[in-house]
């Protein structure tokens, strides 16, 4: 038996290897799909029907959009100038590194700073999670660390310095919120400054640090250097310029109060000498004689003595007028001496009370001019422990001007610079529609679409796995021996004859 035949409805050659599915015509194809219309039509709608189903259970999930825009990067560069060796500028960032950039969106840190936030991890991420209130701080933190890290996608956009950022959720809001958290995160964690840059800071700031601590520790030393010692200033040379001017005030007041001292013991001296009885003697002191009460006591004596002398001009002694105004006389006298005697012992206890007082000033003074040598004595002892102090201040004070100046040289010069410039361009807002599952029709159109697909494919392999003979042409192939007539199956037409009538 020949290997080769001629198909006398096609009148091409063909091989008994070369065959699929057992049809190679039209006619074979449409008849192996009509005789399993109904394995077809039952893969079809029972595919179809099961892929709406299950793709209509599937959880809810909305895509919230933010965009971050990169502008610029920060370079440095080395320059010959001892006094600025470092130079930082930025240039405008290309897509490489926008792109390498990209790669930084899924950051531990940046997805800590949200995870972090109590706005967000009081929340469970997933619709399921029981016992949700009853874990740590911590445990809910590293769930929330894994559930950004699945639902969170960065893309760039060609020839553009924007990035998309994409983030899934089962709450439209949550997803706008979450979008908007990453973003911001990414941007405060990238406009820092870097590990390099800020470890510089961090090491000129802890010696700014420790150079201020030890400048505070000697201004402490020193006040209370300066408290111990009663010092008003950091020199102890100006205390004693002070005290010695002081002392000569001191000394000036203490010559005076002696020599008032001197006089008034000279005068003391000079009164208690005069005799008591001698009542001329005592009304010739200059105080006796200026005293108001005996100057006025000898006038009444003397207008007493004038009324005397009239009326004994024209009586005796031996009358009772004569007798009345003797008597007044006589009084009188008797009260301007008792006056002149008081007066007397007044002005020496006023002289004795003055020199007791300035005894006592000039007694104070000469303790005080002790006092200021003493102490100008002691300052002149503390002035080189005084002088350790200010020198030991002003070198701790120059060290910390010095490591603030460097310090702010650093901040100035660029090394306290964000590495990259870049910003949130816009917020994402609450999506409207759903991104899971997709919509109705296009549900539809995909269970027909695949349904079709596992049919066709569902029929076709089970025509290549069907050893029977269906068509003419099949049987010519099989045989190799051209077909002269066919018999209709008999039951199957009387089927159809009942069918029709």
């Amino acid at each position: 038996m020949s290997d080769k035949f001629i198909d006398p409805r096609s009148g091409s050659e063909h091989g008994t290897g070369e065959r699929l599915f057992r049809s190679e015509s039209a006619r074979d194809l449409f008849t192996t799909l009509y005789k399993r219309r109904g394995l077809y039509w039952t893969v079809l709608i029972v595919f179809a029907a099961a892929f709406y189903f299950f793709a209509m259970r599937l959880p809810e999930k909305y895509t919230a959009t933010a965009r971050v825009r990169f502008d610029s990067r920060l370079e440095r560069e080395v320059t010959q100038d001892p006094d600025n060796p470092e130079r930082f500028r930025y240039r405008m960032m290309t897509a490489p590194d926008v792109a390498a950039e990209i790669q930084l969106f899924q950051a531990r840190e940046v997805r800590a700073k949200v995870a972090e936030n109590p706005e967000v991890f009081q929340e469970r991420p997933y619709r399921n999670m029981p016992e949700w209130d009853s874990r740590s701080d911590e445990e809910k933190q590293a769930a929330w660390m894994r559930y950004l890290f699945g639902g969170f996608s960065a893309e760039g956009i060609p020839n553009t310095n924007l990035v998309v950022l994409k983030f899934e959720d089962w709450s439209a809001q949550r997803a706008a919120l979450l979008a908007n958290l990453l973003g911001e995160a990414y941007v405060d964690h990238r406009t820092q400054p870097s590990d390099g840059q800020q470890k510089k800071i961090d090491a000129l700031t802890i010696g700014r640090d420790e150079a201020r601590e030890a400048f505070q520790k000697a201004i402490t030393e020193l006040d209370q250097f300066r408290r111990d010692n009663k010092l008003n200033s950091n020199s102890a040379s100006d205390e004693v310029s002070k005290l010695q001017e002081s002392r000569g005030t001191l000394a000036v007041r203490l010559a005076e109060s002696q020599s008032a001292l001197a006089g008034m013991l000279a005068r003391f001296n000079s009164v208690s000498a005069v005799d008591s009885e001698r009542q001329d003697l005592i009304k010739a002191l200059p105080e006796i004689s200026s005293n108001d009460l005996i100057k006025n006591l000898e006038e009444e004596i003397r207008i007493a003595r004038a009324r005397y002398n009239r009326e004994m001009l024209r009586s005796t002694e031996e009358h009772d007028p004569a007798k009345l105004m003797k008597q007044e006389l006589d009084d009188a006298h008797t009260r301007h001496n008792d006056a002149v005697q008081a007066a007397f012992e007044g002005l020496l206890y006023q002289l004795q009370t003055g020199i007791d007082e300035k005894s006592a000033e000039v007694e104070a003074f000469r303790q005080q001019l002790a006092a200021t040598d003493a102490e100008i004595a002691r300052l002149a002892d503390v002035q080189p422990q005084l002088d350790q102090f200010v020198v030991d201040y002003d070198a701790k004070r120059e060290a910390y001007q010095l490591a603030q100046k460097r310090l702010s040289a650093a901040e100035a010069s660029g090394a306290q610079l964000p590495e990259v410039q870049v910003s949130l361009a816009g917020r994402a807002a609450v999506p409207n529609d759903r991104s899971m599952p997709p919509p109705v029709w296009l549900i539809s159109v995909l269970a027909v679409a695949l349904g079709l697909f596992l049919a066709l494919t569902t029929v076709f392999v089970a025509g290549y796995l069907d050893r029977t003979l269906d068509t003419p042409g099949e049987a010519e192939r099989e045989l190799g021996l051209p077909v002269l007539a066919t018999i209709q199956n008999e039951r199957g037409f009387q089927r159809k004859r009942r069918k029709r009538r």
